[in-house]
């Protein structure tokens, strides 16, 4: 069953806590983040907006990095989905980052090779996949959510539902479409 992040930008306040508690858990050395909060702005004064985004590894269903590594180093479990890379196979050649959409693989100027978000699987300190993910569970506003994808898309749903459904949106149809029963997720 795939794994991974949902993150609601609506909550984050960019306090970098997710970051401190990713660094800690996995004893990530100075340097790579595997979690970074970024500020995304657009428009131009007065019409200026911004959201906070907390960035990881994605677990991709089809993970580019692993596609472009040359020596094998990335790979993808086939129970959980999780991404990671073999540190004993890995040259840092960089290729796995160009082919990332989200930056997630990072040299390690220490260590001389990538590293990324390892869904806190690091050897010696697995967190079980029914736990919180260290980033999840230090964020206080519950911003960063993990988990198997199929309960991530569902409460989506709901949410998206809710919203729906409130005064904000007056004037909008009541009606939700599920798209799960229809064509899969």
């Amino acid at each position: 069953m795939q794994h991974g992040f949902s993150f609601d930008h609506t909550r984050c306040v960019k306090c970098h806590a997710c970051e401190i508690a990713c660094k800690t858990w996995n004893e990530v050395d100075v340097g790579p983040r595997w979690r970074e909060v970024v500020k995304i702005e657009e428009g131009t004064f007065p019409n200026v907006k911004s959201m906070n985004v907390s960035m990881a590894c994605m677990h991709c269903g089809h993970a580019p990095c692993k596609d472009a590594c040359p020596v094998g180093a990335i790979s993808k479990d086939a129970e959980n989905g999780v991404v990671t890379v073999n540190q004993n196979t890995c040259i840092g050649c960089g290729f796995c980052t160009w082919a990332c959409p989200f930056n997630a693989p990072q040299l390690s100027s220490i260590k001389g090779k990538m590293e990324k978000c390892n869904f806190c699987q690091t050897p010696g300190k697995e967190r079980p996949l029914d736990m919180p993910r260290a980033c999840e569970e230090i964020c206080p506003t519950g911003a960063i959510r993990s988990g198997p994808m199929t309960e991530l898309a569902k409460t989506g749903r709901e949410s998206a539902a809710t919203k729906l459904s409130g005064t904000a949106m007056g004037g909008l149809p009541g009606l939700i479409v599920d798209a799960a029963q229809n064509f899969g997720a």
